[in-house]
């Protein structure tokens, strides 16, 4: 009971592996890929837009301020300044009565000081425009229940107790001397 087989006897029907199947094999796998990745690229296009992500670093709450005088003219960043930029110094009155440097930076393209103040719905700061000339700069702000992170956002400045003007379109608010 030999069996012998010549290999070379057999015909193209014989073979379960021929080119063409394979072929055929690839296609059915390339559909199947493609269609797994129409899957996957139109679950991942769903809105969530209930999931917001809420930074996890402190970001300061920032107060952009200018002054200018009761003509309009700039005090700060004009060509001849009255109270020059780089002259201000910007603190606040800890406890103690020692003076605090608040951090801040001077914005000379846009016009504005951008101060950074402490996330608290009430706060006092002053401002050094130069030695002699200082300002006590009061501050409210709320927690803005548009804000899906519930941030604090400055509702009010003022300057010596007089309410400065705040411009929605540039956001700097402004101090009349």
């Amino acid at each position: 009971m030999n069996a012998t087989y010549n290999i070379h006897s057999m015909n193209k029907s014989d073979s379960f592996i021929t080119t063409e199947n394979k072929f055929i094999q690839m296609k059915k796998y390339l559909k199947l890929l493609l269609l797994s990745l129409v899957f996957i690229t139109v679950g991942a296009c769903k809105s969530n837009d209930d999931n917001v992500y809420c930074a996890e670093i402190y970001i300061p709450m920032v107060s952009n301020i200018n002054y200018l005088n009761e003509n309009g003219k700039d005090l700060i960043f004009s060509d001849n300044p009255l109270y020059p930029a780089e002259g201000i110094e910007i603190y606040k009155i800890a406890p103690n009565d020692q003076r605090i440097s608040l951090p801040f930076t001077i914005n000379s393209e846009q016009k504005f000081i951008a101060v950074n103040l402490e996330k608290m719905e009430n706060g006092t700061f002053y401002i050094q425009l130069e030695p002699g000339v200082i300002d006590r700069v009061n501050y409210t702000a709320k927690i803005d229940e548009g804000d899906p992170c519930r941030d604090y956002k400055l509702t009010e400045l003022k300057q010596n107790d007089k309410s400065g003007q705040y411009d929605k379109k540039t956001q700097v608010w402004t101090f009349r001397k």
